[in-house]
């Protein structure tokens, strides 16, 4: 990559960035960014990596680091970087999640925490209420379904709590058959003990990572934010966190109020906002402008882009008797969507919680105009996982090898996992080649034979061979220890299984409506931040599914205003006066109505 001046960067893909974005990319100093949805925060980020790199201010073999929630974001944000700057120059952006950030510290370093700190090599990550309930039964009368909370309400190292340290012994070393076991919270605990405890640790994480990136800002924890502090606090690394207090919806979890003050008190950092909506069209970006002040946010000069018209966006309010005849508009609704050339995967039904319950018959409505919707709670994590992408892409090149995408990640994949050199001759490239080509006829041959799920499990069998298990153990460090790989393998064969059955055994097909090609999604709204869709239903807008709104009213209407911010052009919004036999309300979320109905908002739909 040729080095260019400061002053002679312009963004990649000839992208057009408003001044603040430009600016943040280029301070040199800690930055908070503050911007609504659609304004393009995770380009800022790629856009940002690429200004490192190319006016080498991120000199080798300095790396960046990129911590966001989620895996599907921290794997778009490597993607979107690598296309901007290369794969070999990609290599020194690690992009990951904050439990995997604190997990990877703690298996590279876990010999440095004192004995009683130190979990077993081989623990596992879980939340399961039964062991927890059984190790503090040990010691006390606890009667809780938040033992994850007490057990992260203690500082390390141990000081007042006899009780908690005493389960927390248990958890760490097994007891009574049961496994090593640490929960997320207990890992970031012991990262963070790890840094600050060991000074050697930390001056090595601080010269490998001289910028560090923190996405979905507003949702970070106390726990996580300790330990990006006790990481790079008063180092030579520069920060940029970026986020949007509107789409705070993580306060249940423990997403920290104060984090955007913390965060400028403590790095002194500089705060740009970004006002451009590049996602909504006009009508969409007034009603989420309307929903600034209720939202504590005082900036409401958030614009439309002047792709869209003044008066282009639609706001529906359907009202229905009963769930068939909401269920009956919806499924109306998305298959005129879809004669007019909206594609499936354009289209996203959300819901507060529990899809199950509010969109079954809308599926069964959808499928009997062959229209296939699905539930993305077990496949959206699923997907992003390395282990299944290699995984697929091996089972599609052994029935059809017209993609050329996929056989390079293969390949780009085999050598990596087979610890093949980048020096290698053309004999030793091709002799790889000519493997994978025998392993796809293979597969393909023994795929041919299968007619029950325990042949399929058989062929999934054998491809784990083929990579080599211990490898993918080595190289991928989500799955260096514990039982996680074997539980996304499983989780993998029986949902595969499943899609494999509905289509009669069809590979192709069965890849294409795993990956949700041509599906509708069905997720929560939790599920779908940083997703966007050109027509989005917000299903259940009652009392029941806001359940909570009289404790927790501002994260409720930020849960409102990430369902609406998901949408390009249309948007609609559901309540049902009888549902699953229950009469259904708004008095407590009668807000929500009082907007919808304000006149030139929203159509009225009754049914």
């Amino acid at each position: 990559m040729a080095v260019i001046a400061n002053e002679k960067w312009l963004p990649s893909d000839n992208i057009i960035l408003e001044e603040n974005a430009v600016d943040a990319i280029k301070a040199d100093g800690n930055v908070l960014v503050v911007a609504g949805p659609g304004s393009g925060k995770t380009e800022l980020l790629a856009q940002k990596a690429n200004y490192l790199f190319e006016t080498d201010n991120c000199k080798e073999p300095y790396k960046i680091l990129a911590i966001s929630f989620k895996k599907d974001a921290a794997k778009n944000l490597k993607e979107r970087v690598e296309q901007r700057c290369g794969k070999e120059t990609a290599g020194r952006f690690d992009s990951m999640t904050y439990d995997a950030f604190a997990k990877s510290l703690v298996d590279h370093f876990r010999l440095a925490l004192p004995q009683e700190l130190c979990p077993n090599q081989d623990y596992i990550v879980e939340n399961k209420e039964d062991i927890l309930k059984e190790a503090f039964g040990r010691y006390s009368n606890f009667s809780s379904r938040n033992y994850d909370t007490i057990l992260s309400s203690v500082s390390l190292p141990f000081a007042k709590d006899v009780v908690i340290e005493m389960v927390w012994q248990l958890l760490i070393h097994g007891f009574d058959g049961h496994e090593s076991m640490l929960t997320f919270k207990m890992i970031s605990m012991l990262a963070e003990f790890i840094i600050r405890t060991n000074g050697l640790i930390k001056l090595g994480l601080q010269e490998t990572y001289k910028y560090v990136f923190l996405d979905e800002f507003q949702d970070t924890t106390s726990l996580q934010y300790n330990l990006v502090k006790q990481c790079f606090l008063s180092s030579k690394a520069l920060i940029t966190a970026v986020g949007d207090n509107k789409q705070r919806i993580m306060v249940w979890a423990g997403a920290r109020k104060t984090i955007f003050v913390d965060f400028q008190n403590d790095f002194n950092a500089i705060k740009y906002k970004l006002i451009m909506n590049h996602r909504s069209a006009p009508r969409l970006v007034d009603l989420q402008r309307k929903m600034y002040s209720v939202l504590n946010e005082s900036d409401g000069r958030v614009q439309h882009t002047t792709k869209w018209r003044n008066d282009d966006g639609i706001i529906n309010l359907f009202i229905s008797d009963n769930s068939e005849s909401e269920a009956l508009a919806i499924t109306n609704n998305i298959f005129k969507k879809i004669e007019t050339g909206i594609s499936t995967k354009q289209i996203c039904i959300l819901c507060k919680q529990k899809p199950q319950d509010y969109t079954q018959l809308i599926i069964d409505y959808l499928g009997q105009k062959g229209i296939y919707a699905r539930i993305e709670n077990d496949y959206q994590d699923l997907i992003k996982e390395p282990i299944i992408e290699i995984i697929l892409s091996i089972l599609l090149l052994s029935c059809n090898r017209k993609h050329p995408d996929d056989w390079q990640v293969l390949v780009s994949s085999i050598i990596e996992l087979w610890n093949i050199s980048d020096t290698q001759s053309d004999d030793e490239y091709f002799n790889v080649q000519s493997q994978i080509d025998e392993e796809l006829l293979r597969i393909k041959q023994q795929f041919s034979l299968v007619t029950t799920k325990s042949e399929f499990y058989d062929v999934l069998k054998e491809i784990v061979s083929f990579l080599k298990f211990d490898r993918i153990k080595a190289v991928f460090p989500e799955y260096s220890q514990g039982k996680y790989i074997n539980d996304v393998l499983d989780k993998f064969a029986k949902l595969f299984w499943d899609e494999l059955e509905k289509t009669s055994i069809d590979l192709n097909m069965s890849i294409e409506r795993f990956k949700g090609l041509h599906s509708i999604p069905i997720m929560t709204i939790h599920k779908s931040k940083g997703l966007e869709y050109d027509t989005v239903f917000f299903v259940g807008l009652e009392d029941a599914a806001f359940w909570n709104f009289k404790n927790q009213p501002d994260e409720d209407r930020c849960a409102f205003f990430v369902a609406l911010s998901r949408a390009k052009s249309e948007v609609s919004f559901s309540f049902c006066k009888n549902r699953n036999h229950k009469t259904q309300k708004h008095n407590d979320i009668n807000e929500f109505f009082d907007l919808l109905q304000e006149p030139g908002i929203a159509n009225i739909i009754y049914n």
